[in-house]
């Protein structure tokens, strides 16, 4: 739905969580992060899996192969999932990783545009330090 029909990715997370009642705090939690990082790095691992929009369930399932792989979960013994090709996605996650628009799984107008205000080096810092997970502070106020 997200990739295909544009739904917000907040919404189809809410939906999936939806489906099963039965799933606990860590089962939405795995669900989720997994939605919102394929969302996230969808160019890389579209790239990485040889699919295009609009994806297929077939699609959807190799994009989530390619997650699991690069993240090193344990692929789970489902019908859906078939063979994958383990070495050929790490391969592919290397030679793509040398090219800073799939390496950073952004769009080639934002790359471009980018490089051409900021110049090459500083823009090459910045989108890696923009996908960096930023630290949690915790501030507290003292009570008097």
């Amino acid at each position: 739905d997200i990739f295909n029909e544009g739904v917000y990715a907040d919404k189809a997370v809410e939906k999936a969580l939806k489906r099963d009642k039965r799933w606990g705090a860590r089962d939405r939690k795995f669900v989720a992060e997994t939605i919102y990082d394929i969302v996230r790095w969808n160019r890389l691992y579209a790239e990485i899996a040889e699919v295009k929009v609009p994806f297929d369930r077939d699609n959807i399932w190799r994009l989530f192969s390619v997650w699991c792989i690069l993240r090193g979960i344990p692929l789970p013994d489902w019908n859906q999932i078939g063979d994958v090709p383990e070495r050929r996605i790490k391969g592919r996650f290397a030679e793509l990783s040398k090219t800073r628009k799939f390496r950073e799984s952004i769009p080639d107008w934002m790359d471009e545009i980018c490089v051409s205000e900021l110049g090459e080096d500083i823009w090459t810092k910045e989108i890696a330090a923009l996908n960096k997970q930023a630290s949690v502070i915790l501030r507290t106020n003292t009570l008097n």
